[in-house]
């Protein structure tokens, strides 16, 4: 049998930094929600204007699906999405060191009798969601709730694959790798509720070219397969965080279960875009247009991020 890769040893110098950055957080989670979300805004908008890398990739994405905004609208929005994303990694860690009492009368539940139907008529759940600033707190409020699972992929930095794998064993019912089919489908026949973000621009077996807001994007096809082979409902959700009497308030947003998705993969594929694109557009600014939603697209496509970091 092959021997398991060695861990990176996690105390040298070069990811003291790393350590350095996630010690001061922890010290700070204590402190009120407002206060770090304050805390978190004012450092996303200090990133937007100081450090380039992914400030260009971020206006490209909102040029490519918002191209009735004019300039300024999409800079606004850009900068908008910064300050949220630097939200979203202070919920993160609201959400890994607070008890339940913290999220007293922080979120409201809208829609969630279509996740009790399907347990009740012992069905499994595939969440669609998407790769919102919110999803971590989001799956934490949807935790104190329900069993819930999810497929990973581990941030490239060692010592946050690290702690994100302490945090999310042990809370979540079930651990998928991204390319974890079979074990999702076997989870899903058991009645498992599985979180399943299909946004991204990555390769694999399953994808297919298909438009996401209008333009052409890899986009997943395996959303049929994976439901029908678990005997699953598709159930799109998504979080978004809103001002209420002064205070932030998240709303889990549970949508009726999709019907029967397309039998041709880009035919799926759109659809299941589609979805994706009116999850996105509960709250536009809340969405990880950081990433590069339209990279690898092949020959005959432009690259949309050349010189891009």
């Amino acid at each position: 049998m092959a021997d398991e890769p060695a861990r990176p040893r996690l105390w040298l110098p070069q990811y003291w930094p790393t350590w350095l950055g996630v010690g001061v957080m922890w010290l700070l989670s204590p402190l009120p929600l407002e206060a770090l979300l304050a805390l978190g805004r004012g450092l996303g908008r200090a990133v937007f204007y100081l450090v380039p890398v992914r400030r260009n990739v971020t206006l490209k994405n909102l040029a490519l699906c918002f191209p009735d905004l004019d300039e300024a609208a999409r800079r606004r929005m850009a900068r908008d999405s910064y300050e949220s994303l630097g939200m979203g990694v202070f919920e993160a860690m609201f959400s890994y060191y607070s008890p339940q009492s913290r999220f007293r009368d922080r979120y409201t539940l809208e829609g969630w009798e279509h996740i009790e139907a399907a347990h009740a008529a012992r069905r499994g759940i595939l969440l669609l969601s998407v790769h919102a600033h919110t999803m971590e707190i989001g799956g934490c409020i949807a935790l104190w709730h329900v069993p819930l699972g999810a497929f990973y992929r581990n941030p490239k930095n060692p010592v946050l694959a690290y702690l994100r794998e302490r945090q999310h064993t042990g809370r979540l019912a079930h651990m998928f790798a991204i390319d974890d089919m079979k074990g999702a489908v076997r989870a899903l026949r058991d009645g498992a509720l599985i979180w399943y973000a299909p946004d991204q621009g990555r390769r694999f077996k399953h994808t297919v070219i298909a438009p996401f807001f209008g333009v052409p994007a890899v986009s997943n096809a395996a959303t049929r397969s994976i439901a029908q082979l678990g005997r699953a409902d598709v159930i799109p959700w998504t979080t978004v965080r809103e001002r209420r009497n002064g205070r932030w308030h998240y709303r889990i947003i549970v949508r009726p279960p999709l019907p029967d998705l397309p039998g041709d993969p880009v035919g799926e594929a759109t659809f299941v875009n589609r979805v994706v694109e009116s999850l996105v557009r509960e709250a536009p600014e809340q969405y990880l247009w950081q990433h590069k939603r339209f990279k690898n697209r092949g020959d005959g496509y432009q690259n949309e991020y050349e010189g891009m970091k």
